[in-house]
C-alpha cells in the first residue's frame, strides 16, 4: 500500500468513524429498551453484540454505497488515483468493521461481569461453541462483505447508470446469499430467503474460509471497476 492511500484510510475512517459516533448509540439505546420491557424470548437471549452485528450490516452496507457515489469522485477530483483511492477505502472499512465489533464486545463482556437478571438468559452467538474470538472474527468478516456489496452497488449506479445499477443490485444480492448460506446468522437474506432451501450450515472453519474467499472475489470485482471508471464533471 503506497503512502497515500494509507493516508486515504485515515481520512475515510475519521468521517465514517462519525457516522458511528452516531449509529452506535443509538443501536445500544434500542437493545437495552427492547431486552428490558419485551417480553420475547428470542429477544432475551440474544447478546448485545449480536444484536449491533446484525443492525451493522445495513450501517455498513450504506457506507459501502457511499464510498462510490461520494468519496471516489471527490478523492479523484482532488488528484487522488484511483488505486490509491481503492486502498484507502479497502482498509478504513476493515478498521470501521473492527473498531464496530470490537467496542461492542468489550460493552458485551462489560455486561456479563454485572450478572444482572435480565441478561441471565443472554447467549454470545448462535455457535455452538460461545467463542468469544471465532464469533468476533465472524461477525467482522461478514460485515465487511456487507460493506464491498455496498460499494458494489454504488460503484454500479455512478459508472453504469440506472441499467447497470440493478445489475450490480443483482450481483450484490448474490454474494450476501451465497455468504448467508455459510452461517446460522439472522442478516437478511434478499434471495435466498425467497427459496426453501434445506441446506446445513457447514462448521465455521469452513464458513469463515468460505466467505474469506467471497471477500476476496467480490473485493478483486470492486477494483476491476474502480480502476476503470470515469469521473463526472459537475
Amino acid at each position: 500500500m503506497n503512502k497515500m492511500g494509507k493516508k486515504i484510510a485515515f481520512d475515510l475512517y475519521g468521517i465514517q468513524m462519525k457516522w458511528v459516533a452516531w449509529c452506535l448509540p443509538i443501536v445500544y439505546v434500542f437493545y437495552f429498551v427492547t431486552v428490558w420491557f419485551l417480553d420475547e424470548p428470542e429477544i432475551r437471549s440474544m447478546s448485545l453484540l449480536t444484536f449491533t452485528f446484525q443492525s451493522a450490516t445495513i450501517f455498513i452496507l450504506i457506507c459501502g454505497i457511499l464510498s462510490s457515489l461520494a468519496f471516489l469522485p471527490m478523492y479523484v477530483k482532488h488528484g487522488i488515483t484511483r488505486k490509491s483511492y481503492f486502498q484507502g477505502a479497502i482498509l478504513s472499512s476493515i478498521g470501521l468493521a473492527i473498531t464496530i465489533i470490537g467496542i461492542t464486545t468489550i460493552l458485551t463482556w462489560l455486561i456479563s461481569l454485572f450478572k444482572i437478571n435480565v441478561f441471565k438468559d443472554v447467549v454470545l452467538s448462535s455457535f455452538e461453541v460461545n467463542s468469544w474470538l471465532v464469533t468476533i472474527v465472524s461477525y467482522t468478516l461478514v460485515i465487511m462483505i456487507y460493506f464491498i456489496a455496498g460499494w458494489l452497488v454504488g460503484l454500479g449506479f455512478y459508472r453504469y447508470g440506472g441499467i447497470g445499477g440493478f445489475v450490480s443490485i443483482v450481483v450484490a444480492l448474490v454474494i450476501v446469499s451465497l455468504n448467508d448460506l455459510l452461517w446460522a446468522f439472522n442478516t437478511p437474506k434478499p434471495v435466498m430467503g425467497l427459496f426453501s432451501l434445506s441446506i446445513p450450515v457447514p462448521p465455521v472453519a469452513i464458513a469463515i474460509v468460505g466467505s474469506i474467499v467471497i471477500a476476496s472475489l467480490s473485493t478483486i470485482l470492486v477494483y476491476k471497476i474502480v480502476k476503470d471508471t470515469p469521473i463526472k464533471i459537475a
